[in-house]
């Protein structure tokens, strides 16, 4: 059962740095999700597509940056306040 998804935009303010966290109350989980820029030309996508296939990892992965806005604390503190409420409500330790 989700139990509601929160928005955090980034900073900066582009559509392209939000980040999603989805609370699911019975498996006691947050999914979050962020989208991953792809601002290189499309010959590189396609240069970084043909590695990819062919088994190439780079050691640092593919990262983008967010930074939360100040007005977005007290919703992210909610929603972990919600998930440690819920998990020991439910007599889940989590390894503390």
């Amino acid at each position: 059962m989700l139990d509601g998804t929160y928005f955090f935009e980034c900073r900066c303010g582009s559509n392209e740095h939000t980040l999603q966290f989805t609370y699911d109350k019975e498996d006691h989980e947050i999914y979050t999700s962020i989208f991953l820029n792809d601002w290189l030309p499309w010959y590189k996508r396609i240069y970084r597509a043909i590695k990819y296939i062919l088994g190439y990892k780079c050691k640092y992965g593919h990262w983008d940056c967010w930074v939360m806005d100040e007005n977005d604390i007290g919703g992210f503190r909610e929603m972990i306040d919600r998930f440690e409420t819920d998990n020991k409500k439910d007599g889940l330790n989590n390894g503390n």
